[in-house]
């Protein structure tokens, strides 16, 4: 049975990046993540701290891409027209991300309030959020309270995101997300 494919913007994938085990979070939740050419060249850099000096990282996309976790493709002649209409209104990443998802039927993932509202007057439904995928990641791969604390520190640090106050499962991340240092 083929794998459910979901469609990563560039800051989805940049935080699942951050986690530090996409391919893992793609094998437990049984999805491929699908990421459009557009979105990929804006998938940047992690913040990292080596020998006490914060330096940027390159986000590597060949590794998940040769495990089967992650497809990158192409726009299709069809899907340009919509591209360009929608790339009036996004980002160029999310409008090439949304052109997909109109056209070929798939998923979205994106935290971006404009992106996931443009989903809703294409009426492709509500898009998947990052902290949803990481606490369905969780759950499913039955992590610790630890484990679970280090991945959304990882994303929170090394990506600098932090959820929408309005994101369903805000609770759940701030829950982790707490400093907890003396």
């Amino acid at each position: 049975m083929p794998r459910r494919r979901i469609l990563l913007d560039a800051c989805v994938a940049v935080n699942l990046a951050a986690a530090g085990n996409l391919e893992d979070i793609a094998g437990t939740l049984q999805l491929t993540f699908v990421i459009v050419a557009q979105a990929a060249a804006e998938v940047g850099y992690l913040r990292d701290i080596v020998d006490g000096e914060p330096v940027l990282s390159p986000i590597e996309l060949t590794t998940p891409v040769t495990s089967r976790a992650l497809d990158i493709v192409e726009l299709e002649p069809s899907e340009l027209t919509l591209y360009l209409e929608l790339a009036a209104l996004v980002d160029d990443g999310e409008a090439a991300t949304i052109a997909v998802a109109i056209k070929r039927g798939i998923d979205v993932a994106t935290d971006d309030r404009r992106a996931r509202r443009l989903c809703q007057e294409r009426h492709l439904g509500e898009p998947v959020r990052t902290v949803a995928l990481l606490h369905a990641y969780a759950h499913a791969a039955r992590l610790t309270d630890e484990q679970i604390r280090a991945v959304i520190v990882n994303v929170r640090d090394r990506a600098s995101f932090q959820p929408a106050r309005t994101d369903p499962d805000i609770k759940w991340w701030n829950d982790y997300a707490a400093d907890t240092s003396p």
